[in-house]
């Protein structure tokens, strides 16, 4: 079974590149091996050993790494998996954990524990891409989660911009997730898909896709260009005020699944992207317009518009912006490089009209 197992999720990685007229290179090949040995231990009954066949796959943005992960996904042919968004999964961890914070009895650990059980149910197998670690407060939290998710028996397959070693990239604050890096280097296979090529740059990249890059990045607002992408500027009388989460947002038009925010409203405000999230799953259309040039607002503004472009890139909604016209590849704000190479190389699959 073992081999038999290995060779079909092998094989169906590979058919279902060739029907989307792509060819897998070297360093996607490579890994293959490993992603089939994480299929079979999916498969079998719990080991009881940590990590067992769960591995770790990172390298920089446009490799290849969200696409092998969706595509050994489906081949895995149990019911008991689940993939997630990094950022979604952990706001509804964090929600439910302190949720009866303060109350008589209320203990961190078994709330933690039992907010992971409401979570994955009995899912053998967690997808998660875009692994990361920005902050102190998600050190231990982060930690936990993965001590328990090992303890379970539970194959994790994760994805990463980050090396192990280099997530929590803060250097005052990088010893706390110290106990997290050992458990993965010690518990996870570890592999590279680190190759010259980003992907989403080629020619012709844009037609594999849907979701998000079925988007357009419209350098103004001229008629021929609204036309052009199929956008119709909302009338005033469709103004609404959201509330997401703590903050009141206003958008221009919200409805029949299509969103359209200014840019201040949205990015100069103090929106989070637990709001994007709320918000995504209910309109698969953002349309974000009067976007400044790249000297205009403060780097909180450009961090909240990279951080849209995260969760809308996950989520699979379409994006267009409108404005933005002197960007020129190299994505404004203060975030980690890491982070900015990645908000590029996904703004970058727009295709762009001027």
């Amino acid at each position: 079974m073992t081999f038999v197992q290995q060779d079909h999720t092998t094989a169906e990685l590979v058919r279902e590149a060739a029907a989307q007229g792509l060819e897998l290179d070297a360093g996607q090949l490579a890994v293959l091996p490993a992603l089939a040995r994480a299929a079979e231990a999916a498969l079998q009954p719990p080991a009881g050993s940590a990590g067992s066949g769960s591995m770790y796959l990172w390298g920089p943005p446009g490799r290849g790494k969200t696409w092998l992960l969706d595509t050994f996904f489906r081949a895995v042919p149990i019911r008991q998996k689940r993939r997630l968004h990094f950022h979604d999964f952990f706001r509804e961890l964090h929600a439910r954990t302190f949720a009866g914070y303060g109350t008589k009895g209320f203990r961190q650990q078994s709330a933690f524990a039992d907010g992971l059980d409401s979570l994955l149910g009995d899912a053998r197998l967690l997808c998660f891409d875009e692994f990361h670690v920005n902050g102190p407060a998600d050190a231990a939290f982060v930690t936990r989660f993965l001590e328990q998710v090992l303890d379970r028996g539970i194959v994790l397959v994760a994805t990463s911009n980050y090396a192990p070693q280099e997530l929590l990239p803060d250097p005052m604050f990088h010893h706390l997730f110290e106990p997290g890096i050992e458990l993965i280097r010690s518990n996870l296979h570890v592999a590279a898909l680190d190759g010259s090529v980003d992907y989403r740059s080629l020619p012709g990249a844009r037609r594999l896709r849907s979701g998000f890059a079925a988007g357009y990045h419209l350098r103004h607002a001229g008629a021929g260009l609204l036309a052009a992408a199929g956008l119709h500027p909302p009338a005033p009388e469709e103004s609404r005020v959201l509330k997401p989460g703590s903050v009141p947002l206003t958008a221009d038009r919200a409805a029949n699944g299509e969103i359209w925010f200014r840019f201040a409203e949205l990015c100069e405000s103090r929106s989070a992207a637990s709001d994007y999230l709320a918000l995504a799953g209910e309109y698969r259309h953002w349309v974000i317009s009067e976007v400044p040039g790249t000297a205009g607002p403060g780097p909180n503004a450009w961090q909240r518009f990279g951080n849209l472009v995260d969760v809308l890139y996950d989520s699979g909604c379409r994006l267009d912006v409108i404005g933005f016209s002197d960007y020129d590849g190299a994505f404004p704000g203060l975030a980690h490089e890491v982070d900015l190479a990645r908000v590029r190389s996904r703004f970058g699959v727009l295709a762009v009209l001027e």
